[in-house]
């Protein structure tokens, strides 16, 4: 006896199938959706790219840096001259810019009344503003044969005004008196230092004739001093003699009592 299916249609030799009979998935309870679909492969070039960080145990690989940055090392040292130099050249041109004046100091150590010869001196250079008072290199001519007025020590900026005629320094058992004269009292206008003079007072030492007080007495100042109204034209003059002379002379000064210079030679 053959059976025959009931849903069959005319003319279909197979069976329709209903589809919530066609069993789940292994691993799907029934009625669950459908596993989403798995991602597309990478690219071929990203996959060999992150094939390649992938060390040892799946961890990442440091690499050193590349050349690139080897390269920047010489311009940081450069740039690191360029600085040095600058500076460095910037002390110098204020350095040059700072005018230096040879002046005459002193060789060596020298005392009191020693004149200068030009084994004495030697030549430094110091900066043009500095606010001191020097004798400039080939001004020294000025301060030879000339005594000092004080013991000097070695490496001294000199000037004109530590030294004097050697005749207007007095030595070991000499004196030097000074003392205001009339234009009347000089032998002549043009007296000047190192000239010898005798001196006359008009009432001697005794105070009763003139007297020669001092013979050859030497010259060691003569200035002119200021006028004043109704004065005569007054000068100012020193002399140089022994020790005892000059107290001789000083004591022929004193008072009203007049003295006459007179000159023997020069």
């Amino acid at each position: 006896m053959k059976v025959r299916d009931s849903g069959s249609g005319p003319g279909n030799g197979a069976s329709r199938l209903d589809p919530t009979m066609v069993p789940p998935a292994p691993g799907h309870a029934a009625g669950a959706p459908a596993a989403p679909a798995p991602p597309p492969p990478p690219p071929p070039g990203l996959s060999s790219t992150l094939g390649g960080l992938a060390g040892a145990g799946g961890g990442l690989r440091v690499e050193p840096p590349g050349a690139s940055s080897r390269r920047r090392v010489p311009e940081l040292v450069l740039g690191i001259f360029l600085v040095a130099g600058c500076a460095l050249g910037a002390v110098l041109i204020a350095a040059a810019g700072r005018e230096r004046t040879p002046v005459v100091t002193l060789d060596g150590d020298i005392d009191r009344g020693h004149v200068l010869t030009e084994d004495d001196l030697k030549v430094v250079y110091v900066g043009s503003d500095s606010a001191i008072a020097y004798v400039r290199d080939g001004d020294e001519e000025e301060l030879l044969g000339m005594a000092a007025l004080a013991d000097l020590g070695a490496g001294t900026i000199l000037t004109k005004r530590q030294f004097a005629d050697p005749q207007q320094i007095a030595g070991d058992g000499e004196g030097v008196v000074g003392f205001e004269l009339e234009i009347g009292q000089l032998p002549t206008r043009n007296l000047a230092t190192g000239d010898i003079v005798n001196v006359i007072a008009g009432e001697g030492l005794s105070g009763d004739q003139p007297e020669t007080v001092v013979q050859g007495a030497v010259v060691v100042e003569v200035e002119k001093l200021d006028e004043s109204a109704g004065q005569s034209e007054r000068w100012w003059v020193s002399l140089k003699a022994s020790e005892q002379e000059a107290e001789a002379l000083a004591q022929s000064t004193v008072g009203d009592n007049p003295v006459q210079l007179v000159q023997v030679r020069r």
